[in-house]
């Protein structure tokens, strides 16, 4: 059996992270899951701990995923980033990309889940 992964969702609605963590525990029920419901919080939680899985939402109150992607590069490596937002504009999704993320447009559906916890996962 595979050793369960942990995750950290990033996002400032609340409604949002709860959607993703449901699905994850679905299929996933042994992950631990970390929630950041802002720029701030996120960056506590990436220099405290490691993650296997990091879902970051691009527009949030106290910056951007854009802005604090380079920090959670440095600071979890080894971690694969889905970046889930509403923001589909193709500047966005290649910046992401150059980045080393997997970019979403929201809404959010399982099936984005699936593939986000499947890349990246093996171990």
């Amino acid at each position: 059996m595979a050793k369960p992964k942990s995750v950290l969702v990033v996002d400032d609605s609340r409604l949002t992270r709860m959607m993703i963590v449901k699905m994850i525990k679905t299929h996933h029920s042994d992950w631990p899951i970390t929630e950041a419901a802002s720029v701030r919080e996120a960056l506590e939680c990436v220099n405290a701990q490691t993650f296997d899985f990091i879902s970051l939402d691009h527009n949030m109150p106290d910056g951007t995923g854009y802005e604090i992607l380079p920090q959670i590069n440095i600071a979890q490596p080894a971690a694969h980033i889905g970046i889930f937002t509403a923001n589909i504009q193709a500047v966005v999704k290649q910046r992401f990309e150059e980045l080393g993320a997997t970019f979403y447009g929201k809404p959010i559906n399982e099936a984005m889940i699936l593939q986000f916890t499947a890349d990246g996962g093996q171990s």
